[in-house]
């Protein structure tokens, strides 16, 4: 998959900036980089209820520095690293999403989110009251071939436990109105 290689090639420093800050950034994607709220939700109504995750895989690893450094976790620590895509009307893949969740995260309440097979993570976290989320950051990147993409990420805390997530808009998003 060419949009995560745009995103974890390790030679490849992302110039992550506020998503609230939209110089540059095309109209078309404004509000979806920036949108606080459920991305799944906002997907779901866009897909008119057509709305599915695909788990592309979930492995324990070491996140790359850039990932890890966003989480403030010390190097060689292991995370769940979860890929997935959000698909939208025709099962066609709308978003690439990858998720670090640190292993000191998924204790207590939180080790739920282990086994959550083809739902979504967002379903779960925004039900959560303990909930927050650090400002949006939003960046432009290319894959191997060129093919350009705009990204978003955020760590989410739950219970103060920090994690994760990255959601990179694929080509056929570019075709895709933003539900108001």
């Amino acid at each position: 998959m060419s949009a995560r290689t745009a995103l974890i090639q390790p030679q490849t420093a992302h110039r992550w900036l506020p998503a609230a800050c939209p110089r540059k950034v095309p109209h078309h994607w404004r509000p979806w980089l920036q949108d606080e709220g459920s991305l799944t939700q906002r997907l779901t109504r866009a897909a008119q209820g057509e709305f599915a995750v695909r788990v592309l895989s979930q492995h324990w690893a070491c996140p790359s520095a850039d990932e890890a450094r966003a989480l403030g976790m010390p190097p060689r620590q292991i995370a769940l690293i979860r890929e997935v895509e959000l698909l939208g009307r025709n099962g066609v893949p709308w978003v690439y999403a990858r998720s670090v969740l640190p292993a000191s995260t998924l204790t207590g309440r939180e080790r739920r989110l282990r086994l959550i097979g083809s739902r979504s993570l967002g379903s779960l976290m925004f039900r959560d009251p303990s909930l927050s989320r650090s400002p949006l950051v939003s960046a432009p990147m290319r894959d191997e071939n060129g093919q350009g993409y705009w990204a978003r990420r955020s760590v989410f805390r739950l219970h103060n436990k920090p994690l994760l997530v990255c959601e990179v808009f694929l080509p056929a998003m570019e075709h895709v109105q933003y539900p108001l």
